[in-house]
C-alpha cells in the first residue's frame, strides 16, 4: 500500500500531513505507524503527524506526536492545515475540528487561528492534585497552568536556563505525577510589554524549534500577570516569531507563517 503525504513546517515545527481518505487500510494508523513516520533516520521525520479529512470548509484533524501519543491540538499544525487548504482549494477561511474544540482559521498574508478561550479548570489541565504542591516543589519558578484544548505549564525563570537545564527540567515536569496526561512545558522570558522569548518542551516530542499553542498559553499567562499588553504580543522562538492577540471576548488569536516543503508517497 502506498500513502500520499505532504511535508510542512511552521517556524521550524515540522509535520507529515496525511489525508485520511487517501489511506485505504485504516488499521495501519497506529502509535507504531506514527512513531515510524516521525523517525528522522528511518522514516520521513517530523515532530508531529497530522491526519485530516476535509468537507465543506470543515477539516476534521488529529495530531500524533513522534512518540506515538495523540495531542488534542497543535497551533503550528493548525496554520499548516490552513495553508494546505488554501493551496488545494483556494480557501481563505475554514474551521479545524478536533475531538474537543473547533478552531476557526483565516488565510491572508498571514495565517491566523482563533485558539479560543483558555481554561484554568483542573479537569481540563489534567491535575491530579493541588497545583500549589508543585509550586512548593519548584519555588525558583513563577508558574501557572492553563488549557487551550491541550494542557500547558508556563514557567518564568529568574534567569535564562541552559539547553541541558531546559531538557532535564522539561523532562521532569512533562511527566510529573501531578499531571494525569502529562503536560507541555514553556520557559518564558519577558523582554518588553509586547515581546516574549520562549522555549517549549512539548509533551511527547521534547524541545522543539517552536510551539504555537505554547506561545498562546504563555502570552495569555503573561497578560494576566500584567507582564505584557493584550495586543500584538511577539513571541520569539528558535524557529521564528508568532504574533498573539487577546480579543475583548478573551479569545486568543495566533498569527504567523506556514511553509509547504514537499510532497511524496510512502
Amino acid at each position: 500500500m502506498s500513502i500520499k503525504f505532504e511535508k510542512m513546517h511552521a517556524i521550524g515545527n515540522d509535520f507529515v500531513v496525511i489525508n485520511y481518505d487517501d489511506v485505504t487500510d485504516k488499521s495501519i494508523l497506529s502509535p507504531s505507524f506514527f512513531k515510524n513516520i516521525s523517525n528522522r533516520i528511518y522514516g520521513i521525520g517530523c515532530d508531529t503527524v497530522i491526519i485530516y479529512q476535509y468537507k465543506d470548509k470543515i477539516v476534521s484533524t488529529s495530531f500524533f506526536n513522534n512518540d506515538g501519543s495523540e495531542a488534542e491540538i497543535c497551533g503550528n499544525g493548525a496554520r499548516c492545515i490552513g495553508l494546505l487548504l488554501n493551496k488545494k482549494y483556494g480557501l481563505k477561511d475554514c474551521v479545524l475540528k478536533t475531538k474537543k474544540r473547533n478552531y476557526p482559521i483565516t488565510i491572508n498574508d498571514e495565517i491566523s487561528v482563533d485558539m479560543g478561550i483558555p481554561s484554568f479548570a483542573d479537569a481540563d489541565i489534567g491535575l491530579a492534585n493541588s497545583f500549589e504542591s508543585l509550586k512548593k516543589e519548584f519555588p525558583e519558578f513563577n508558574m501557572s497552568c492553563v488549557s487551550l484544548g491541550n494542557p500547558h505549564l508556563v514557567l518564568f525563570p529568574r534567569e535564562k536556563l541552559s539547553a541541558n537545564d531546559l531538557q532535564s527540567i522539561g523532562t521532569e515536569l512533562e511527566s510529573h505525577p501531578i499531571f494525569r496526561n502529562r503536560i507541555n512545558v514553556s520557559f518564558a522570558y519577558i523582554k518588553s510589554k509586547n515581546e516574549i522569548e520562549l522555549s517549549v518542551f512539548e509533551r511527547g516530542v521534547g524541545l522543539t524549534l517552536a510551539c504555537g499553542s505554547g506561545a498562546c498559553a504563555t502570552a495569555y499567562i503573561a497578560y494576566k500577570n500584567g507582564f505584557v499588553n493584550a495586543e500584538d504580543i511577539l513571541v520569539h522562538q528558535k524557529g521564528g516569531t508568532l504574533k498573539i492577540n487577546i480579543d475583548k471576548h478573551n479569545h486568543i488569536w495566533q498569527s504567523g507563517s506556514a511553509t509547504y516543503v514537499f510532497h511524496g508517497e510512502l
